[in-house]
């Protein structure tokens, strides 16, 4: 999201000159391989998650649909691959659409299964698979549309190399009290997004209070990545003024 006007080198650049050290990306495929690894490797980045590649049958992920079952452990087995290649510790499953034939619990069940069963390969890889809330304003249909959903699978795995992707701006358009929700699940949470809504822009451009949030991870313990996905009001700019220097690391 940030940069994509850039070429990937520029775009990698600019994040090393801003003094962060990762970056994170929705489907790798969608970059040549060896210029990723070795662009990240020579600017001292940490890629810190991507993507499970979706498929034209499950534009949005397939950890929910009793029938995906196949297609699932296929995208697991090159995530993870991928993932060793350039050093990647967390990955995003993606959740998935709601089937309106199949009860929500149900599908759910489905979901706890699918990362019951991928959890033991993930860890044998040092990766920790994450489940994220996609709200269902901007994304109808979503299956997994409140933190309620996945903290509750994510639980119900009972594996360290499962847990909740806590996205703010989704979480805040579709039920807000983050710090309460913070606070009180961070052991289940595995990678935290930022984006300020409603134009899902840098912090600072919306109704979230930023500094408390993050003032929030640093009090309950949070050591975990943050990462910035925002559509930046200019994406040109590549102004990170919102956040001093010494926050970036």
């Amino acid at each position: 999201m940030i940069g994509e006007p850039l070429p990937l080198a520029a775009r990698i650049r600019a994040v090393a000159n801003a003094g962060f050290p990762g970056i994170e990306f929705w489907f790798p495929h969608q970059f040549p391989m060896d210029d990723l690894a070795r662009l990240v490797g020579d600017h001292g980045l940490e890629v810190a998650l991507f993507d499970l590649e979706p498929s034209a049958s499950h534009p949005y992920g397939h950890v929910a649909d009793p029938h995906a079952g196949a297609e699932f452990s296929i995208r697991l087995d090159d995530a993870l691959r991928l993932a060793e290649r350039l050093r990647c510790r967390t990955v995003n499953v993606l959740q998935g659409g709601r089937l309106p034939e199949i009860d929500l619990g149900v599908q759910m069940r489905v979901a706890i299964d699918r990362l019951g069963e991928a959890a033991p390969q993930a860890a044998n890889a040092g990766v920790t698979l994450c489940l994220e809330a996609i709200n269902s304003i901007d994304r109808p249909g979503s299956f997994c549309d409140r933190s309620a959903i996945g903290l509750a699978i994510v639980a119900a795995v009972g594996s360290p190399y499962v847990r909740f992707q806590y996205d703010i701006y989704h979480l805040q358009l579709m039920e807000g009290n983050l710090i309460r929700t913070l606070e009180r699940n961070i052991d289940l949470i595995g990678h935290v997004q930022i984006a300020d809504p409603p134009g899902r822009h840098e912090p600072g451009t919306g109704e979230v209070n930023f500094p408390q949030v993050l003032a929030t991870l640093d009090r309950i313990g949070y050591r975990r990545w943050v990462s910035l996905e925002y559509w930046p009001t200019d994406p040109l700019a590549h102004d990170f003024g919102w956040l001093p220097v010494e926050r970036r690391r």
